[in-house]
């Protein structure tokens, strides 16, 4: 997505020729939490003044990072672009799997950051205990959330098994948004799924057909019908919505 972006930015000559280095995100901080939508515009006019292309028009959303000292109460507020939303599996429950809502609960959860771990406090300046959370400042047509199945455990790296389930239609991703956003209705379109270790696995993708035809699997060079219960799976990698009109 990176490459097709570059090819087909339309501020190619902006990004080549402008003596800024590049940041790895935009931001933004402020002191009080007063006109954040103006702020979040502000950083995202300012990111598609260097990125603007179909790629950004259908994937690209942006993130907001609220952080709040917990001895002078300050907050201070980061505005971050993204192309897809890595989001961490649930330890295996009782039933034996999870489901999409509980990854994005833990991916939007309140964070304890202690003062080694914490950034400086603008107003008190020096690290203090805070807390830190992210939600989901603008929505891109297209969001693609990645399950993170793999984590390094004590000697290695482990892949999680655990079947995670989630909706085929009507995704609501409002309450990861703003306060009183409303619904922001998401249907699945395609799933990337992962068989094998970290070292060595294979790729097959799920696809709805634009057709009407319901859901195709496709695995190299075979492609065969499937029904909308064989997509979920502990194999389930990669999810892409496309947000309703």
């Amino acid at each position: 997505m990176d490459r097709l972006h570059c090819e087909i930015n339309r501020r190619p000559y902006v990004r080549l020729t402008s003596l800024e280095p590049e940041p790895k995100c935009t931001t933004v901080r402020y002191r009080d939490m007063e006109g954040i939508d103006e702020q979040a515009s502000a950083m995202w006019k300012r990111h598609l003044e260097r990125d603007d292309s179909k790629i950004v028009d259908l994937f690209t959303g942006q993130l907001r990072s609220s952080l709040h000292c917990s001895v002078c109460s300050h907050y201070s507020t980061c505005f971050d672009v993204f192309c897809d939303l890595s989001l961490p599996v649930p330890k295996r429950s009782a039933t034996g799997g999870g489901s999409l809502r509980e990854c994005l609960d833990l991916f939007t959860q309140e964070e304890k950051l202690d003062e080694e771990n914490a950034p400086m406090c603008e107003r008190c300046n020096r690290r203090t205990e805070s807390t830190k959370r992210l939600t989901i400042q603008r929505f891109p047509q297209v969001i693609v959330m990645h399950l993170n199945r793999f984590a390094m455990s004590r000697y290695m790296v482990c892949r999680s098994t655990v079947c995670v389930s989630f909706p085929l239609t009507s995704l609501d991703m409002g309450p990861y948004g703003p306060v009183d956003c409303g619904p922001v209705l998401y249907d699945l379109y395609a799933v990337c799924n992962h068989s094998g270790t970290v070292n060595m696995g294979h790729y097959t993708a799920c696809c709805l057909e634009n057709d009407g035809s319901g859901w195709c699997c496709y695995n190299d060079s075979c492609v065969t019908p499937i029904s909308e219960n064989q997509l979920q799976s502990a194999q389930a990698y990669v999810l892409f919505y496309q947000r309703r009109k």
